[in-house]
C-alpha cells in the first residue's frame, strides 16, 4: 500500500492541505491551523521565472498584508499572520468557504433587495479603506466574495488588495516604476487608463461598473478585444442601466450611472457619499448601518512602567549613522533576463501605446447630470475641531480634541492607518511620563533579514536609555474586538522574540529617526507585551490608550485633512 505523502507544514503550525487558485503572481492555499483547529488561507509569492527579485517578492506580499492588516471590517479580509521561510514570503488569512460575485452574476442578475444588502457591505468596506487613506485600484466581482452566516444571511467580502495603495492626496497609477496599466479592463477607470492621478473616486467608477454588473448581467463597457474594451472606457459607451432593467427605480439607475461617470469630479465623491444617497433612494430597503459602534467601558490610560524597571545604569545611549551595507549597489542584467523581461515588456508597450493612441483620438464626453452632494463639515485648516460626528459622544470631545492638538503637528508620521493614530498617542504619552535622559517611546522599528528583505515591524519599543537597551516591545491593536485579536498578535511578538532567539535579524530601520544604531543583541533582555485601545486593561492586555476605533478613524482623517491644508499654503 503506497504510504500517503507527508504533508507541508508552516511555521510548525499551518498545515497545507488543497490549492485554492492563483492570480497575478501570487498562489492560494487552503490549510489547517493546528493550535486554533479552523481552516486558513495560505497566499505565497510566486514571481514569474526570475523576473522579479525574491526581496520584490517579499515587499510586494508584506505591503499587502500590512494594508490589509491595518484594516478590521467584517466586509474585508482578515489577516492573521504573515512570515518567510526558505521558500519565501507568506500571508495567513482568513479562509472564506463561498462563492466570488462574478459566479453569483453568472446565474442570473441582482434583483433590487438583494443589490441593496450587497452594494451596501461592498460600500462600507470601502469606506473603512478609504478612511485608512487607501485606495483598492483593482475592484472587480472576482475580488469579491459572498459567504452564507450562521443567521442565513448573506455576508461580502472585499479580497486580495495586492494593487491597493496608501494616498493621502492623488496619485499617477504607477507600479514598481513602470508605466504599465494595472487593473482588471472592463472595471479599469479612464484616469487609470491614461495614467492620470487617482484617489478615491477611482474606486468609485469600478463599484459603478461592478453594480451595473450586478444589476444588468453584463458589463457596462464591452467590445471584441482589449482596445474595443479600452475604446469603450475612453468614449465612455455604456448603455443606460435602465434600458436593461425598466423594473428598477429610475433612481436608482441614475444612481449607478453617476457612479461610473467619465469624469472624477462628476463621481460621488466618496464611499460614504455613494452610500448616503443610496439609503436615499432606497429607503427600508438599505440599513442604517451594519456596523454597530459600542462605546466601551471608561479604562485607564497607558500604564507606565515603574522605576523598578529600569535595569541599573551601564552606558550612554550610542548614535550613528547606519551604513549602507558592502556590495548593496545593483548590478547590471544579463542578457538572458534581458530577454526574459523583453517578452513582457513588448505586449505592455504595445497595450500601452493603444492607449495613448485611443487617449488622443477620443474626447470625454458630455457628464451626466449632477446630483446634490452632501454638506461639507467644518474648514479642515481650523485647529479646532467643532463638527462632530454623532458616534463620538459630547463627553468624550474635549479628549479627541487633546490628541487632535498633540498630533496634528507631529513631523515623520505616515498617517496612512488608524494604527498609526494610537502608536503616535503611546510615544506621546509615554513621553510625558517618563524623563527621556532614561526612557525613549520610539514608535514604527522595522526589522529585516540578512538579505535586507523586511520581515516585520515593531510598533512601539521602549528603549532604557542608560543601558542602552530594549526594555519594552510593544505590539498595538486598535479594534472594537480586543478578545478576538489578542492572539494573532501574540503571534506577532513571538515571531520576533524567536528571530531574537535565532539571530535572523540582521538591520533595524527606525523611521523617525534613520540614525539610530540597533543590534539584535539589544533586544535579548527585552519584554513583551500587547498594548490595546479602550478597554484592553479589562482584556489583559500590558497597556491601554484611551481612544476607540471610530475616535481614531475621525482623528487620521482631521490630521491628514489638517497637514495637507497647511502644507498648500494660503
Amino acid at each position: 500500500m503506497a504510504k500517503e505523502p507527508e504533508k507541508k507544514v508552516l511555521a510548525g503550525r499551518y498545515e497545507i492541505r488543497r490549492p485554492l487558485g492563483a492570480g497575478g503572481v501570487g498562489m492560494v492555499y487552503q490549510a489547517w491551523d493546528l493550535q486554533l483547529h479552523r481552516f486558513v488561507a495560505v497566499k505565497r509569492w510566486r514571481p514569474p521565472d526570475d523576473l522579479v527579485e525574491d526581496s520584490a517578492g517579499t515587499e510586494k506580499l508584506w505591503r499587502e498584508a500590512m494594508t490589509l492588516a491595518a484594516i478590521q471590517h467584517p466586509n474585508i479580509l482578515t489577516i492573521h499572520d504573515f512570515g518567510v521561510d526558505p521558500e519565501g514570503p507568506y500571508v495567513i488569512m482568513e479562509y472564506v468557504d463561498g462563492e466570488t460575485l462574478d459566479r453569483v452574476i453568472q446565474r442570473g442578475p441582482f434583483d433590487r433587495d438583494s443589490f441593496a444588502e450587497a452594494s451596501q457591505q461592498i460600500l462600507e468596506a470601502l469606506i473603512a479603506a478609504h478612511q485608512a487613506g487607501m485606495i483598492h485600484r483593482d475592484l472587480k466581482p472576482q475580488n469579491i466574495m459572498r459567504t452564507r452566516l450562521p443567521s442565513g444571511g448573506w455576508q461580502y467580502k472585499i479580497l486580495d488588495f495586492g494593487l491597493a495603495r496608501f494616498v493621502t492626496q492623488p496619485t499617477v497609477q504607477s507600479m514598481e516604476g513602470n508605466t504599465s496599466i494595472y487593473g482588471s479592463i472592463f472595471f479599469i477607470a479612464p484616469e487609470q487608463l491614461k495614467h492620470q492621478p487617482l484617489d478615491a473616486r477611482t474606486d468609485i467608477y469600478a463599484i459603478g461598473c461592478v453594480c451595473y454588473y450586478m444589476l444588468a448581467g453584463r458589463y457596462p463597457f464591452e467590445g471584441d478585444s482589449i482596445p474595443g474594451v479600452i475604446t469603450s472606457h475612453l468614449e465612455h459607451n455604456v448603455k443606460p442601466l435602465g434600458d436593461w432593467r425598466p423594473d428598477l427605480p429610475p433612481s436608482l439607475c441614475n444612481w449607478v450611472m453617476k457612479a461610473l461617470s467619465f469624469s472624477p469630479d462628476e463621481r460621488w465623491g466618496s464611499a460614504a457619499e455613494a452610500l448616503t444617497a443610496l439609503r436615499r433612494i432606497l429607503p427600508g430597503t438599505v440599513r442604517t448601518t451594519t456596523i454597530k459602534i459600542v462605546t466601551p467601558v471608561r479604562g485607564p490610560q497607558i500604564t507606565p512602567l515603574g522605576a523598578e524597571s529600569v535595569p541599573p545604569t551601564t552606558g550612554m545611549l550610542k548614535i550613528s549613522p547606519v551604513k549602507k551595507p558592502e556590495g548593496a549597489a545593483e548590478s547590471p542584467a544579463g542578457p538572458g533576463l534581458l530577454r526574459r523581461a523583453l517578452v513582457y515588456m513588448v505586449p505592455l508597450a504595445l497595450l500601452a501605446a493603444i492607449v495613448t493612441a485611443l487617449v488622443w483620438l477620443r474626447a470625454p464626453p458630455a457628464p451626466p447630470e449632477a446630483i446634490p452632494a452632501e454638506p461639507a463639515a467644518d474648514s479642515a485648516a481650523s485647529t479646532e475641531i467643532t463638527a462632530w460626528p454623532p458616534y463620538i459622544p459630547e463627553e468624550r470631545r474635549a479628549l479627541v480634541q487633546l490628541y487632535f492638538k498633540q498630533l496634528r503637528d507631529l513631523q515623520g508620521f505616515k498617517w496612512a492607518s488608524i494604527g498609526t493614530v494610537m502608536e503616535a498617542l503611546a510615544a506621546v504619552q509615554f513621553k510625558e511620563q517618563f524623563d527621556p535622559s532614561q526612557m525613549q517611546a520610539l514608535p514604527n522599528i522595522s526589522y529585516h533579514d540578512e538579505t535586507g528583505r523586511t520581515v516585520g515591524e515593531l510598533d512601539v519599543v521602549l528603549w532604557n536609555v542608560p543601558s542602552n537597551c530594549a526594555e519594552v516591545v510593544y505590539e498595538a491593536v486598535i479594534t472594537d474586538n480586543l478578545r478576538r485579536n489578542k492572539a494573532s498578535s501574540w503571534t506577532q511578538l513571538n515571531r520576533f522574540r524567536v528571530a531574537v532567539q535565532e539571530r535572523t535579524v540582521h538591520h533595524f530601520i527606525y523611521a523617525h529617526d534613520p540614525t539610530w544604531k540597533m543590534d539584535i543583541s539589544q533586544f535579548d533582555h527585552a519584554r513583551y507585551g500587547l498594548m490595546g485601545s479602550r478597554g484592553a486593561l479589562a482584556e489583559g492586555y500590558e497597556s491601554e490608550v484611551d481612544i476607540t476605533r471610530a475616535e481614531a478613524e475621525f482623528l487620521q482623517r482631521r490630521i491628514i485633512e489638517y497637514q495637507k491644508n497647511r502644507h498648500a499654503g494660503p
